[in-house]
């Protein structure tokens, strides 16, 4: 599927992983803090991979942005840095608060 003049070939990697991280998102919002920041985790991931192993590399599409090597560590740190942020985030935090009382004047 190739359209002279429009963006899907040139894009056509990114729309994956930008549709992975987009569903990740709405499972953050709307469902599971943890599982949607692993569903964003692997998109990263995944475009790291596509972008490592895309020959030549206008195959990569919109993943092709710097050199490879930047590009796969870049995603790679943004892959395993949102991963740890999802499987750390502290749910059930217990804070001490003072009760809030209604004092007349």
């Amino acid at each position: 599927m190739q359209w002279r003049g429009s963006g899907f070939v040139v894009l056509s990697w990114w729309y994956l992983v930008a549709g992975l991280a987009a569903a990740g998102v709405l499972v953050m919002g709307f469902a599971d803090v943890r599982w949607g920041g692993r569903i964003v985790a692997a998109a990263f991931l995944v475009g790291a991979v596509i972008r490592l192993v895309a020959r030549p590399s206008r195959k990569a599409g919109g993943l092709n942005v710097r050199s490879r090597t930047l590009d796969v560590v870049i995603l790679l740190a943004l892959g395993v840095g949102v991963l740890v942020a999802s499987a750390t985030v502290n749910l059930h935090a217990d804070v001490d608060r003072a009760p809030i009382t209604r004092t007349s004047r």
